[in-house]
């Protein structure tokens, strides 16, 4: 009988298995480290990207805030034009306005009473005069209430009296003229409502 020694074979089987599991091992490590890195560089690049879009968009932000601005300095530049404005319209206004004013009192005074006493203070006028009768002040009160010019007028008091043997009604009424420079609203009340 023959006797065949199958130990040799045995190991070189098992070298040989030991070889492949070696070699599937490095196998696999090697795809893990591939695997590992390809991964790591697509968390880079999107990690990149989206430095690379905070970055555009601050850089946006930053753009638009000089913008805004811009458009805060226009503002308040047409705000302290329109208040230039508003002034030059008051000034041209009062520089006018007496003069419409007493105009408008000389067409409306009677024939039959004087004025002898004029004064204004901030949009408030005091009349005083005297008047041949009562009926006179009357129709220089009516008158007044259907001027463009006079409001709220309003008879302070009268008094009858003799002068040169005739009997004249002295009087003062008060009124507030339409063109009256009022002064323009604060900046911050304007902005609060």
């Amino acid at each position: 009988m023959v006797r065949i020694n199958l130990l040799p074979a045995r190991v070189s089987k098992k070298k040989e298995a030991g070889k492949q599991q070696l070699l599937l091992f490095a196998l696999v490590l090697v795809l893990g480290v591939v695997l590992n890195y390809l991964w790591a560089a697509s968390r880079a690049s999107e990690l990149a990207a989206k430095k690379a879009a905070i970055a555009r968009t601050r850089g946006e932000i930053a753009q638009l805030d000089r913008i805004i601005g811009e458009v805060k300095d226009i503002k308040a530049q047409q705000a302290e034009l329109r208040e230039k404005l508003e002034v030059l319209a008051q000034l041209k206004t009062a520089r006018t306005g007496p003069v419409k004013m007493l105009d408008e009192l000389a067409t409306l005074t009677p024939k039959r009473l004087w004025l002898w006493r004029l004064e204004e203070k901030g949009g408030a006028v005091t009349l005083e005069g005297t008047a041949a009768t009562i009926d006179d002040v009357s129709e220089l009160m009516a008158a007044l209430k259907g001027s463009t010019q006079f409001r709220e007028i309003e008879l302070k008091k009268t008094a009858s009296k003799v002068e040169n043997g005739f009997r004249v009604v002295d009087f003062m009424m008060t009124a507030n003229v339409a063109y009256a420079v009022r002064p323009a609203p604060a900046a911050g009340a304007r902005q609060g409502g």
